[in-house]
This record gives structure tokens, sequence and C-alpha cells, in this order.
């Protein structure tokens, strides 16, 4: 694999959503409802030391102000809160061997089949493990109240939920009219976009954008002759991990020629968790202010 593959590889672990899964897709559309499998032993009903091998249930934790029961988490976690704990492997490839020797007794998990073997290994070593599905933004709320209370602390779950409820029906109330037509960008080489049930596609359309993309899997390696047949009025620019002068070589777009490129300050956007009021905010910013303010240069940041 080329390096610039290896980066969009790592920018979609972080994304935390199952890659192109029809069946995903299918459960997006449906609202999901935040699902939770269990695997191994059952936890104790306050669990004290916990591994998060999932960034945006690390999040979750800590909007809930429990942080101090953390014990592990994962190579992507950025989170001030955290920045002290073990690190036992990424998303798609947790260490069971690390997180076992943390002696959790509870292990979170968001559900993607691509790795479900590692995460079964650590629920056969004797970790219960909480598992779960996560797609879309209701899925998020939905799972605050369940984390809250598979940690004993169904208050903390409902108080977040509540809060994250507003920001929801906030976005809904602002819309945008009309609605920028935008090319949502993950990695610039190769081209990978969001595609229609993604959850940037969600948030796009929250925010009160329009996903050019339409024909495509969730998350999608596009051939860049298609992001140009789409001609967007706006391109988004949220490969964090990527230099943003490599986007120039999509310069065959003409929203990217006349410079109407805006690049994200993080990666809220790529997860499904309580940072999505984050994400939000910023890309309502971004697209009610698209022709009103002078255009940055592709590559440039957000305004």
């Amino acid at each position: 694999m080329s390096r610039s593959a290896r980066r969009v590889a790592v920018a979609l672990a972080i994304a935390l959503a199952a890659i192109a899964a029809p069946a995903i897709a299918a459960a997006a559309s449906a609202g999901g409802g935040g699902e939770v499998t269990w695997l191994g032993p059952r936890p104790p009903a306050r669990p004290r030391r916990v591994v998060s091998i999932a960034p945006s249930l690390t999040d979750l934790v800590v909007a809930m102000g429990l942080a101090d029961r953390l014990v592990g988490v994962t190579r992507f976690d950025d989170a001030p809160e955290v920045a002290r704990l073990p690190r036992v492997g990424g998303y798609l490839d947790p260490s069971a061997e690390a997180v076992v020797a943390l002696r959790p007794d509870l292990a979170v998990w968001i559900d993607d089949d691509g790795g479900v073997a590692a995460v079964r290994r650590i629920a056969d070593s004797g970790v219960p493990v909480m598992v779960l599905r996560v797609v879309g933004v209701r899925d998020v709320v939905a799972g605050a109240r369940t984390l809250g209370r598979a940690l004993g602390e169904a208050a903390a779950g409902e108080r977040v939920a509540r809060e994250l409820s507003e920001s929801l029906a906030r976005a809904r109330a602002a819309g945008s009219a009309p609605r920028p037509r935008v090319l949502f960008v993950l990695g610039h080489e190769p081209l990978v976009v969001a595609g229609p049930g993604s959850y940037p596609d969600e948030l796009l359309r929250l925010a009160g954008g329009e996903n050019v993309v339409r024909d495509a899997r969730p998350w999608s390696f596009y051939p860049v002759e298609s992001a140009v047949a789409d001609d967007p009025t706006l391109v988004i620019d949220a490969g964090v991990l990527e230099p943003p002068e490599t986007l120039a070589r999509l310069v065959a777009i003409a929203a990217v020629r006349r410079g109407d490129v805006r690049r994200l300050s993080d990666d809220s956007a790529l997860r499904p968790g309580p940072r999505f009021a984050r994400a939000l905010a910023e890309l309502a910013r971004i697209l009610h202010s698209a022709g009103e303010v002078a255009p940055a240069r592709a590559g440039g940041t957000a305004p």
C-alpha cells in the first residue's frame, strides 16, 4: 500500500464507521437506535476500569464526566482528559493483549465487521465487551443513554443525550436555502468521498448542504472524472490527516479552480459521537457563508 493510501486508511479508521456495507446504509436510513450486543462475561453494575476501543465512545465517556473510569484508549484518541492513558491499538486493529493487561471490568466498542475477530478475542479472554451499533446521529443520542446505563450512570447518559438532542434540533431548525451542492472529500490521494448513507453525508444534510455524490457507496474511492461531472458549488475538505496542498490535484473541478474549498478544522465530522454538535456548527457556518465571503484558496482552512 502506498503512503498516500495508508493515510486514507488511517483517516477512515478515525471515521469509526463501517466501510461501505449495504446493511449499514440500510440501518442509517432506518435510524438504527443504538443497538447493543454483549460479548464475554457480564460486567459489574458500576464498572470502574473501562477500556474504550472507539474514540467516539471515549468522547461520550468524557462528555459524561466519567473520564476517571477510563484506563485505556485507542491511538487515535486526542481528548486532553485521556492524554496520559495507555494506548491499546486502533479501532479496527485493537491489541487483545494490551486490553487484557489493563485488567478492565468493561471494554466498549462500536460495531464493525472488519475488527470483530480482535474484539472477540478480548471477550474470550474474560473481559466484558459492550458493542454499540452507531451509524447515524440518532444512534449517537441513543448510545449515550445505553452507555450511561452500562456504566451505572444513567443520569449522566441522559444528560448528554438531552444536550445532543438539543444540538440536533437547532441544526434542523436552522436549515439553509438555497442548499449548496457539496463534494465532501475525506481523502485526497486517492480521492475518497462521503457517499449517500454515510455519517458525514447525514451531517451535511442536517447542516443545510446537498451531497453531489449520489450513485456511490457510503465511503467511496471516487474517480476524479466523476467529481468533475458532479460539478459541486463547494468542496469541503475533511482530509485532515493529509497535506492540504495535495487537494490541488482536483483542479479539474470548477469549484477548486474558483477557490470554493473549505478545510475542516478537525475530524469531528467523521466521529459518530458527541462531537457532532461541533461538526454541525462548523458545517453550518461554512455552508451559510458560501458565496458571502471571499473564497479560500484550494486547501485553505475553514473560515
